[in-house]
């Protein structure tokens, strides 16, 4: 069974090489598609805002899509050279599993709850744990 430790340090080690993986042949930054969870609970409610709004902001380099809805966009999007991002609401893990389902892996993680953010009631969607999300994106 995969611990969170261990999986940081994955993602530690993803992170470091995060450059050379995430560059196309001219050098610049690969677009990004975000892979988010859109579960019912507040953490899967936020993933798929945060992904949207990121999207918004910066379409020249984001694009966000819903787990729930299936694959496709994923294997579009690789296909088309993007970094698949699974956004994952929990340790359910919905974002990944579908990826998985599909035969794809994420080339970046996250899960909102390794973020401080508690899952809690669908309710519980502020503002200010949209920001930090995007904030975490960003700087993976």
């Amino acid at each position: 069974m995969e611990t969170i430790e261990s999986r940081k340090k994955d993602q530690k080690e993803l992170l470091k090489n995060r450059t050379i993986e995430t560059e196309n042949p001219s050098g610049k930054r690969k677009n990004t598609l975000i892979f988010a969870c859109s579960g019912l609970s507040n953490t899967g409610k936020l993933t798929m805002q945060a992904a949207s709004a990121l999207a918004f902001r910066r379409p020249d380099m984001y694009r966000a899509a819903a787990a729930h809805k299936g694959a496709e966009a994923a294997e579009d999007a690789a296909s088309e050279g993007f970094r698949i991002f699974a956004l994952d609401g929990c340790t359910d893990r919905c974002a990944t599993k579908k990826l998985e389902e599909a035969g794809m892996q994420a080339e970046v993680y996250l899960m909102v709850t390794e973020l401080g953010i508690e899952k809690t009631r669908p309710s519980d969607v502020k503002p200010e744990y949209v920001e930090k999300i995007i904030r975490a994106i960003r700087n993976a």
